[in-house]
């Protein structure tokens, strides 16, 4: 490895290392609770229920919430399964051992870094809500020890990155 790549990783264990709230009982319990927020099936739900109870067009812009989302995994788990950066360290109930073994990028990152944007578009007078809940769920990862602090802010971007080029494809379909 190139010694750029050898500190940029020595630099994010030690942020990482920093952000940890092993012995915050509060902090470890806040934490456990946040890291969950970007639980996939949670969303499954929730996109699905709003699908249902919402008109077109809020319905249309959830339906590409979700596409976005898709396609920001689609490159997440590309690149965590060509890349394979093992986790800082193994715990139960926070991912899923079977599939999804890697760290980086984080998943749940991905889906909080839809958040903003798309919630934000969608239900423009809640964005102060959906920026607190993504970036207390990147935290709560990288507190828990789940992720380096380098895993949730590439999976934000992506996250972020899809929903910015599907937000404008849907504006630019609809005028």
């Amino acid at each position: 490895m190139s010694s750029w790549v050898t500190r940029l990783e020595a630099l994010d264990q030690r942020w990482s290392q920093a952000l940890r709230v092993d012995d915050h009982r509060l902090g470890k319990a806040v934490a456990t609770v946040a890291a969950h927020f970007g639980d996939g099936p949670l969303w499954l739900a929730l996109w699905g229920a709003g699908m249902l109870y919402f008109a077109p067009p809020i319905r249309w812009r959830i339906a590409a919430w979700l596409l976005a989302s898709i396609l920001a995994a689609m490159v997440t788990y590309t690149i965590k399964f060509t890349l394979k950066r093992p986790r800082p360290q193994e715990i139960d109930g926070f991912y899923s051992k079977g599939y999804d073994r890697h760290a980086f990028p984080s998943g749940h990152a991905t889906r909080m870094g839809t958040l903003p944007l798309f919630g934000a578009w969608i239900f423009p007078e809640f964005a102060h809500l959906f920026w607190f809940v993504s970036l207390i769920c990147i935290w709560a990862r990288v507190a828990l020890g789940v992720h380096y602090l380098g895993d949730v802010i590439a999976g934000w971007l992506i996250g972020a990155g899809i929903s910015l080029l599907v937000i404008f494809a849907m504006i630019v379909m609809t005028h």
